[in-house]
């Protein structure tokens, strides 16, 4: 009898099956099919966090929905991102000392809210407005003593809301103003006396 030595047989181990968390960027149709020929049966709102189990050659992504095999378009989608303060912090540092352009939207300056847009979106994913009075009107308005790190602060000069900027805690925010990207207290000084309310686009 001949034995084999120092040889193992280890035994066979399926694959785990690929999935993929994702987030749609816009309002997105469930299909029937990887096209858009095929019929919708269902969407998912803009900013819905969805497990796909599945993608096809020409980046259709498939889903079970209601019982039935969907597909929705890899256009309309994007990875999914963790929503933490952290997260939303890293980001709105990297741009420490870039340069205020009125109108600029990122990423090699920016105004107020095109600065506050730009951050939230590459960050967490999360779409918000594009000027600072509509900002103002999408959040959920917090009081002084609710104010949390991610929390948006909203200045008015006397003609509307005008500015704005992310609170990151201790009275201070990051903001993108006439001198650039910095920090700057809000919790005295000339800031304080401009603040108009406190918004809230996602509970951290």
């Amino acid at each position: 009898m001949v034995l084999a030595v120092g040889v193992s047989v280890l035994p066979k181990t399926g694959n785990a099956a690929t999935t993929y968390k994702m987030t749609t960027t816009v309002e997105s149709n469930i299909r029937t099919g990887d096209s858009v020929k095929y019929a919708v049966i269902g969407y998912y709102k803009a900013g819905t966090t969805v497990t796909f189990t599945g993608k096809t050659a020409n980046n259709w992504y498939r889903i079970t929905y209601k019982g039935k095999v969907g597909y929705v378009s890899g256009k309309c989608l994007a990875p999914y991102k963790a929503q933490t303060f952290t997260a939303l912090n890293n980001e709105a540092k990297k741009h420490l000392g870039k340069k205020y352009k009125w109108g600029a939207t990122g990423p090699t300056s920016f105004d107020c809210s095109g600065y506050t847009s730009y951050v939230f979106k590459q960050s967490i994913n999360k779409a918000i407005p594009r000027t600072a009075k509509e900002q103002y009107k999408a959040s959920t308005k917090v009081k002084a003593n609710q104010l949390k790190a991610g929390d948006l602060v909203f200045f008015n000069y006397g003609s509307g809301i005008a500015h704005v900027g992310i609170y990151v805690g201790s009275g201070k925010m990051i903001n993108a103003q006439n001198n650039g990207v910095k920090y700057d207290t809000i919790s005295s000084g000339y800031w304080k006396k401009y603040i108009a309310g406190y918004g809230r686009v996602v509970n951290f």
